[in-house]
């Protein structure tokens, strides 16, 4: 299951590119599914896989006797609060040049507020992480992730290892991936911390993003605590009638 999802996810990124810089910039439909999956060499099952991951994040839109219709619209929505992007490229697609720095690293077993949300007793063991995202230079994002010891298997990580995404460290050392996340977002205003960190005034407006990323299996893997400077990014989403 986890090879075919990667597989599907592969496709469609591929596709995606086509779509957005390839064989089909300029195209207002993709061709017929046949075509389509001989071009690039794969079964229809593989492409209709690939194409219903385009058309859950509204890229395309899939009618019966009609054909697959590129959205351009949302192809212009740079930044989508309903699709997950890792930092970096959250600022690169918003047109910077990106960076991070690691703050810290420390283990703490009285977070209630994060041990609620990941979901333990609220003395467990929770290894939060502190990063910094820069964009042109300036800071623009401020995250703690949160990762209960208890969802932890291989403890012979250096700080080194917290430095990458922290996808990359729950792949290596959760043996588990993220498959999605739930996302509460409130506004807020900087505090004498974030003002600091971030080089903003003490009460300019920010973003307060409370994310629960959760593996295939429905358990709760990680809790990310983000906070964004305002007038960098234009955060869309995409709502589809159900």
């Amino acid at each position: 299951m986890k090879k075919q999802k990667r597989e599907s996810l592969t496709i469609s990124n591929l596709l995606l590119n086509e779509i957005r810089e390839g064989l089909y910039k300029a195209s207002e439909m993709l061709p017929a599914e046949t075509d389509l999956a001989a071009s690039m060499g794969i079964s229809r099952t593989q492409l209709r896989d690939a194409l219903s991951i385009l058309e859950q994040n509204g890229f395309i839109t899939r009618r019966r006797g009609i054909g697959s219709t590129i959205n351009r619209q949302v192809l212009r929505a740079v930044t989508r609060v309903d699709l997950e992007v890792e930092f970096l490229d959250l600022v690169r697609n918003a047109g910077y040049e990106a960076n991070s720095k690691l703050l810290a690293a420390e283990v703490t077993s009285n977070d209630e507020v994060a041990a609620s949300f990941l979901g333990v007793a609220a003395h467990t063991p929770i290894l939060e992480v502190y990063r910094l995202i820069y964009a042109d230079d300036r800071p623009v994002i401020h995250c703690c992730d949160h990762i209960s010891f208890e969802r932890i298997k291989d403890y012979q990580y250096t700080i080194e290892d917290l430095r990458p995404p922290i996808f990359h460290f729950v792949e290596k050392f959760c043996h588990t991936e993220i498959f999605m996340n739930l996302t509460e977002i409130k506004p807020m205003l900087a505090d004498e911390e974030l003002s600091s960190l971030l080089e903003i005034e003490v009460g300019d407006p920010m973003l307060r993003f409370n994310e629960v990323a959760y593996n295939i299996d429905n358990e709760i893997v990680l809790y990310s605590q983000e906070s964004y400077v305002d007038g960098i990014f234009n955060h869309q989403t995409l709502r589809k009638k159900i």
